[in-house]
């Protein structure tokens, strides 16, 4: 698979016709920087892996791009990759990451074993099928081992309207997993599909809401990242 130079669209956080966040929440769903794997790392390693070097570099980036926006709080995920990438985003406002367990990324291998790779328990030929068919489908129960997803969708669900009526007032960030801001998206746009979009590693995705309204302004910005990755890599997918 070759590197695919994109052009991205950027967003204003500071847009001047909103001059305040008065009876609404701003939220900045972000997903994580990328990951350290290995080849055939176990599956109990793999949902906890810590940032790699690029990761802990597009963090950073995200963090300088946000410094001088306006933060109320700063939400995250349990999971290292997603608090590591919080913290460089809150320390520019004197914020201390809130995590929220229920942000944590669907478990795809969950009722598989946790000590073994995926290449100990299926061919090569056996996951291409599989990541074929999750392809083709978009839909996280393609899986063969994944968690429950209803119960998945219904706590991501919960979990971000429940910081959307903490944060009236202001704008938030939500730093998470490319599986969770897909689900959300997917509740907001009544879709039967999980998988909408290739969610960057720390883009940024705007949604504003208000009681029961939401509105998106814009989906997966990763201009920030442009300047140290003008490609996306495979794992960016």
């Amino acid at each position: 698979m070759t590197e695919t130079t994109r052009r991205v669209r950027t967003i204003d956080l500071e847009d001047p016709f909103v001059p305040s966040f008065e009876g609404m929440c701003e939220l900045l769903l972000v997903r994580h920087g990328e990951q350290a794997f290995r080849d055939n790392i176990p599956l109990g390693e793999a949902v906890d892996a810590p940032l790699s070097d690029l990761g802990w570099k597009q963090a950073r980036a995200l963090g300088e791009r946000l410094a001088k926006a306006r933060i109320g709080a700063v939400y995250t995920s349990p999971l290292r990759r997603a608090y590591d990438t919080a913290v460089e985003v809150a320390k520019h406002h004197g914020l201390t990451p809130i995590v929220r367990e229920d942000l944590r990324e669907i478990d795809l291998w969950q009722r598989a074993p946790q000590d073994k790779g995926l290449l100990d328990l299926f061919s090569r030929d056996e996951l291409v099928a599989i990541y074929r068919e999750v392809a083709r489908a978009r839909r996280h129960d393609a899986w063969p081992y994944v968690e429950d997803v209803d119960a998945f969708r219904k706590r991501v669900v919960a979990a971000i309207d429940r910081i959307a009526e903490e944060g009236v007032g202001q704008r938030v960030v939500v730093v998470c997993h490319g599986g969770v801001i897909n689900t959300y998206l997917s509740h907001l746009f009544g879709s039967q599909f999980d998988h909408l979009v290739a969610v960057h590693h720390t883009s940024i995705t705007v949604v504003r809401a208000a009681d029961t309204r939401r509105a998106v302004l814009t989906i997966n910005d990763y201009s920030h990242v442009m300047p140290i990755q003008s490609s996306r890599r495979k794992l960016n997918a």
